[in-house]
């Protein structure tokens, strides 16, 4: 369990503040009715706070789902921004879209709820209300709740409980499946901006050309030290920088997934058909999860992303670091 530092006290007391202003800045909804029975748990993507990429948020909803199925309430997702959830993802076993009447912002009958960044979920373990809680959280606490309260519940099938794919990008799973046309591999390189060709908040991008060329071929090299390892079974590259994408899938046996990625949390408009955008996100996430083994590959100056960690979590697929 992460240590209850001063650090952790100091962010719960400001999160505590950012709730009472969050409260206040609602008065003017104070008519609004009770909520109906049934959705007394909701997590917010409004984009009123940061939510992070798609990793966090998936994080921030499992966490939620945890605690309300621990305790028999009813669990919901409001995620707007910057798309609906359900343009991606429909409901699985469990039907967490809000329905008319069971939304409400009258502090009478809401709680406030921010927890972004809050690993030791301290918190949340205590908290305990009759109003509808307003869940703003970006951190996986589940092992902190099945501690706190004995249960076992696992990352992956509480996942596959909540979501299933949309029929658009089911179809586009069924294509991708079948073009590759064989139990496949996966290896995952996150360079952020350092090719110059991904604009996530304020990272900047290699200056150097001979340097990002030598970048880039340290990491084909060890893509193909993988293939070697993998016996030459398909591999599923994916990468947040579009020219290393496209370098890879001049190797043999490489397979990715065409179109451009944003990270939803990093700031500034998206060009181009935002529906499209998104979806490569999603598509990149379930097809990693459905693979033999994923490896995170890079160097020092990478970023060991969690997207392909959780990614296998939903089927429990081995998943490897290796540092070049």
């Amino acid at each position: 369990m992460a240590k209850y530092t001063l650090r952790y006290r100091w962010l719960d007391l400001r999160h505590t503040l950012q709730e009472y202003g969050m409260a206040l800045t609602r008065l003017r909804w104070r008519y609004e009715p009770a909520p109906v029975k049934g959705a007394d748990a909701v997590v917010c993507v409004d984009g009123r706070q940061y939510h992070g990429g798609l990793c966090d948020r998936f994080k921030g909803i499992i966490t939620l789902y945890a605690y309300c199925k621990q305790r028999g309430l009813g669990f919901r997702i409001k995620h707007e921004h910057p798309f609906p959830l359900e343009d991606y993802l429909v409901p699985a076993a469990y039907d967490w879209l809000l329905k008319p009447g069971e939304w409400t912002t009258n502090i009478r009958y809401c709680r406030f709820f921010h927890a972004c960044g809050e690993a030791y979920a301290g918190r949340l373990r205590k908290l305990d209300t009759a109003k509808q809680i307003h869940y703003d959280g970006n951190r996986d606490n589940l092992e902190h709740l099945n501690e706190d309260k004995g249960t076992n519940y696992k990352w992956g099938d509480l996942f596959l409980e909540l979501f299933r794919p949309a029929p658009d990008m089911a179809a586009r799973l069924e294509k991708l499946k079948a073009e590759i046309g064989a139990p496949y591999h996966a290896s995952v390189f996150r360079f952020q901006n350092l090719l110059g060709d991904f604009r996530e908040y304020r990272y900047k991008a290699i200056e150097s050309e001979k340097a990002r060329e030598e970048l880039i071929s340290k990491c084909l090299n060890a893509l193909k030290k993988r293939m070697e390892d993998c016996s030459g079974s398909p591999m599923l590259v994916t990468s947040d920088s579009v020219a290393f994408l496209e370098r890879s899938a001049r190797i043999s046996g490489v397979c990715i997934i065409p179109g451009t990625v944003a990270h939803m949390g990093g700031g500034g408009k998206v060009a181009g058909n935002s529906y499209e955008v998104y979806m490569k996100s999603f598509l990149d996430f379930h097809m990693l999860s459905e693979a033999e083994s994923i490896a995170c590959i890079g160097t020092s100056e990478m970023y060991p992303s969690a997207f392909p960690a959780y990614a296998a979590l939903i089927h429990e697929r081995p998943f490897v670091r290796i540092s070049i």
